[in-house]
């Protein structure tokens, strides 16, 4: 489940309206961004999109229900439901059906009985029977049939979500293939079959399990219970509740379908290079079948009720958080807009109210808002990240503080003008991302809107005005404010204990009846536009210094960077100094001014390491860009000391690191990074506290003040000439004499593979997580096609790893396995597993993964199945008039000059079987994996690990680094 919740950041104005039989043509203002509407007889909903710019079509099947929609008995039923959409129809996924299904009979039938039964033992006893009856039936499956069909048509993405209100079901799909997406999908709908299905609860307890740990997940369940006392949002959660997953209907699911997946609740939205006219007619054929049913929604605007209090809330951290929170419903289209912009003026990490008065102020290390937008209500969240001497009653100042400007339009019109220029820019990234298309229309499906409220949405972005948001205060945020402070809680967690069940026995069949007749062909053949590196022009000088530069055809925004490679390894104290750079103003402007002049310009800026490499980038309008440099010079190399500053952020930085001992996924990179690397890595290369507190600010100006002095490589991408930039912008630093060469810097080293080794942190986790690294060493790019295959084959449902350790003994929850390609040509390929199971099951976890891992039983059928995947996926590549220096460098750095996809493409049609063995019989000659395992030592059976491989103990404090 991922929540619904999105900043909307864009600017639409619609053209025109044309009616054709229920259509209706939706334009964006000067960028078009069309989508047809079609609302059929039997009452399913139609958005189509088209963006020829992509050779591929985002597709949502979007269901009008979710978890406060779940019968008060069965909580966590539409989520479940979502689960089992996978698992296959009466043609898909069986070799039998009709022997099949007497077992499936009896299993529901057993569940009603288990649902009603209270004794222990004799639920004990049912559940045995539920066990032998799914043993039984697992010999006529064919598991995740379904997804193997997607995968041979090159559908990638393949996924489903389920938040409050809704359900959606999404893929990417190749635009030659959508025809038979569309004739999937209704295979699917029509009439799903729920086999598998105590193996999938197994996984579903183990996602609730996981969640009783999670930080944000503990946050936020009890943020949305304080906010919707009375209200489904609040009173229930997608999981469902502990009692109702321990006795599952598959009864009530078969209802909740017949319900709930009718055609007035659902919407088919798709965005991308597709043909209307053909789409719309297969869709006719196919859904518009479906029978008429009437879903009454019984949807109504709440009433608006101000709610103002002050919450603990406990977590499972140290970790302080401060978070507000305004709830209002969704009226109209103008609210969403207002509160858009309201949320902007308080924050928008440049010059936002609160942007000064907490983050530039040093009273707060984080300041962010969001707004979580459901079909009826909408939810502001304002985030803060305080400072150890904040408190929350002093925050809380603050923000009413800045309400009441805004209130009383104490704020500049700069202000208001600055936000609504950049939302014009967010319009120009983002007309043609089709996720932001699918996003905007299923808004509109869900709230019931017509063409005409969605026009509106996005007209008042550019028309609100002072006096509109000081009226929108007075309706929606005076009196209107819940505070919340996290508190640590107690660590003495309930998980769910989950029934002993048997290892599932599937069909030695590998394709059902309906796989080997059903039409994976395409409509017509995709040839791939791989990255023409003719585009661009890259220089190098004889300082070692290089200029890449590439004429922007797409739109009217610039792309810079400068990149020093291997820059993360400049300084110990690098990472704390940027971050003093980011409070710090210059001899003109203070830290405030500075950024609010980036932003007035329409620029965004970062000083950030990425891998090993420093980036100093910015985006923006290309008719700003030299002026934006030139500001971007001077605050490089015009910085202001300041001493209370730097006592300030030293203070705050010093407590940060702490918390990363605390903090779980701080530690599962951590931990990670230990595996790999050992303490060879940026890790523990960087200053250690009491180093820290030893450093200077005059040597942290020192040090950003040499960022511009070392080897780099200059990127950029828009519209100015390249002589131009050559010759009057970029001169001092592409012909600076002997830049400071970083070529040396790096001390990154992987570990050998000689043996097995367990790296074992001790944490109050109902799971082990476990994480393997195996380095496997090259000679060549030949081996690259091979790599491709064996990813799709293991990617996603279908994945021989994922049947093994999850469907068939539901022994895992999460069972990934992927081969990383190399960033550099002296790299080896990473070859990574992620396992996440039961402590308890932990001994069959690694016997199975093992087993799995080093099996050379693929057939070849199920190889050529994954080369027609990764061909079907690569034939939709279209690299033209794109952004294409990051490719580049990625070659350069690979010591090749093609398209690192064109070689793949290149060779991978002359794959074969035979020789795709071998090159997994020589990955498993690697002969050892460095594994990460975090969870409950006292669950570990350490004999269990002992007989792999070695086993060292960690803490938190030795693999955190600094």
């Amino acid at each position: 489940m991922v929540s619904s919740s999105r900043q909307f950041q864009i600017f639409l104005l619609c053209l025109s309206v044309l009616q054709l039989h229920c259509n209706t043509f939706l334009a964006l203002f000067s960028e078009p961004f069309p989508v047809l509407e079609y609302h059929l007889e039997n009452g399913l909903s139609v958005y189509l999109s088209q963006n020829p710019k992509e050779s591929t079509i985002k597709t949502s099947i979007l269901v009008n229900v979710g978890s406060a929609d779940d019968p008060e008995d069965a909580t966590g039923l539409a989520h479940y439901l979502e689960h089992l959409m996978f698992k296959g129809t009466k043609n898909i996924g069986t070799i039998d059906y009709a022997n099949e299904k007497p077992f499936l009979d009896q299993i529901e039938t057993l569940y009603e009985t288990y649902r009603q039964t209270k004794g222990e033992g004799k639920r004990k006893t049912i559940y045995e029977k539920i066990d032998q009856l799914s043993l039984e039936a697992s010999r006529f499956v064919i598991p995740n049939e379904f997804s193997r069909i997607q995968g041979k048509m090159g559908i990638t993405e393949s996924n489903a979500f389920t938040s409050h209100d809704r359900t959606y079901y999404v893929a990417t799909v190749p635009s030659n293939q959508i025809k038979n997406y569309i004739q999937l999908e209704w295979e699917r709908f029509r009439e799903p079959i729920f086999r598998t299905f105590h193996t999938e609860l197994e996984s579903v307890f183990e996602e609730r399990n996981l969640r009783v740990t999670d930080f944000r997940s503990n946050l936020f369940k009890q943020y949305y219970q304080i906010m919707f006392p009375n209200h489904p949002y609040g009173t229930k959660t997608p999981i469902g509740t502990d009692e109702d997953l321990k006795n599952p209907s598959i009864k009530k699911i078969h209802e909740f379908f017949q319900k709930h997946y009718v055609p007035n609740q659902i919407a088919i939205c798709m965005s991308g290079n597709l043909n209307p006219d053909e789409v719309i007619e297969e869709i006719k054929r196919t859904f518009g079948t479906m029978p008429k049913k009437e879903q009454k929604t019984n949807f109504e605007i709440p009433k608006h009720i101000p709610l103002e209090m002050t919450k603990e809330i406990l977590v499972p951290s140290k970790k302080k958080i401060y978070l507000f929170g305004i709830k209002l419903p969704k009226t109209s289209p103008k609210t969403v807009a207002e509160l858009n912009v309201f949320s902007l003026l308080l924050s928008n990490r440049y010059n936002g109210l609160l942007d000064e008065s907490l983050y530039y102020s040093q009273k707060a290390s984080s300041v962010s808002t969001s707004i979580t937008e459901w079909k009826d209500y909408l939810l502001l969240n304002i985030w803060i990240e305080p400072t150890k001497t904040t408190s929350l009653s002093e925050t809380k100042s603050e923000i009413l503080s800045a309400i009441q400007k805004i209130g009383n339009k104490e704020f500049t019109d700069e202000l208001l003008q600055s936000i609504q220029k950049n939302e014009k820019i967010n319009t120009i990234k983002y007309k043609d991302d089709n996720d932001f298309r699918l996003n905007e229309i299923s808004e509109m499906f869900l709230a019931n809107w017509d063409f005409k409220k969605l026009q509106e949405k996005f007209q008042f972005i550019n028309q609100i005005s002072k006096e509109d948001l000081s009226e929108f205060v007075k309706t929606y945020v005076k009196g209107n404010l819940v505070s919340f402070a996290t508190k640590q809680g107690n660590a003495n967690y309930t998980f769910i204990t989950k029934p002993i069940i048997s290892k599932l026995e599937f069909s030695k069949e590998e394709e059902s009846k309906f796989k080997k007749e059903f039409s994976t062909e395409p409509s017509e053949l995709l040839t791939p536009t791989f990255a023409d590196f003719d585009q661009l022009q890259s220089k190098q000088y004889t300082n070692g210094n290089q200029f890449i530069y590439q004429k922007n055809k797409e739109n009217s925004l610039f792309k810079f960077k400068m990149i020093i490679e291997n820059g993360a390894w400049i300084s110990p104290y690098l990472d704390i100094s940027i971050d003093y750079w980011k409070h710090l103003g210059t001899d003109l402007y203070t830290a405030n001014a500075l950024s609010t002049k980036f932003y007035l310009l329409g620029s965004s800026l970062s000083i950030q390491t990425n891998g090993e490499a420093l980036e100093i980038s910015m985006e923006g309008e290309d008719e700003q860009f030299i002026a934006s440099f030139r500001l971007l010079e001077h605050s490089i190399k015009s910085v202001n000391s300041s001493k209370e500053v730097w006592e300030n952020l030293v203070n705050d930085y010093l407590l940060r690191l702490e918390n990363k001992k605390e903090d779980e996924l701080s530690l599962d990179l951590a931990l990670h990074q230990y595996a790999l690397f050992g303490k060879n890595s940026l890790r523990f290369y960087y200053a250690n506290p009491t180093d820290i507190k030893t450093f200077k600010s005059s040597q942290a100006i020192d040090l950003l003040g040499d960022l511009l002095k070392y080897k780099s490589k200059i990127t950029y991408y828009g519209n100015i000439d390249f002589k131009t930039l050559e010759t009057n912008v970029f001169n001092e630093y592409l012909n600076r004499t002997n830049p400071i060469d970083t070529n040396s810097f790096s001390k990154k080293k992987y570990r050998p593979n000689h043996e097995t080794n367990f790296f074992v942190l001790d944490r109050k986790r109902p799971h082990a997580e476990l994480n393997f690294f195996a380095t496997v060493d090259h000679k060549d790019h030949k081996i690259y096609p091979y790599v491709s295959i064996y990813n799709f084959l293991y990617d996603g449902l279908s994945s021989p790893f994922f049947m093994a350790m999850r469907e068939q003994t539901g022994n895992a929850y999460a069972a990934d396995v992927y081969l990383n390609y190399p960033e550099w040509k002296e790299d080896p390929i990473l070859w990574m597993v992620n396992l996440s199971c039961q402590a308890d099951k932990l001994k069959n976890c690694l016997s199975d993964a093992k087993s799995s891992l080093t099996s050379q039983n693929i057939t070849e059928s199920r190889f050529e199945e994954a080369k027609v995947s990764a061909i079907n996926v690569t034939n939709t590549i279209s690299k033209s008039n794109r952004y294409l220096i990051d490719e580049f460098i990625r070659s350069e750095r690979l010591g090749i000059k093609e398209d690192l996809d064109f070689l793949i493409y290149d060779s991978i049609r002359e794959t074969n079987w035979k020789d795709f063995i071998h090159f997994i019989k020589k990955i498993n000659e690697t002969g050892a994996f460095q594994i990460s395992l975090i969870g409950d030592t006292k669950k570990v059976n350490r004999q269990t690990l002992k007989s792999l491989g070695k086993v060292e103990e960690v803490s938190a404090q030795s693999i955190i680094g600094n």
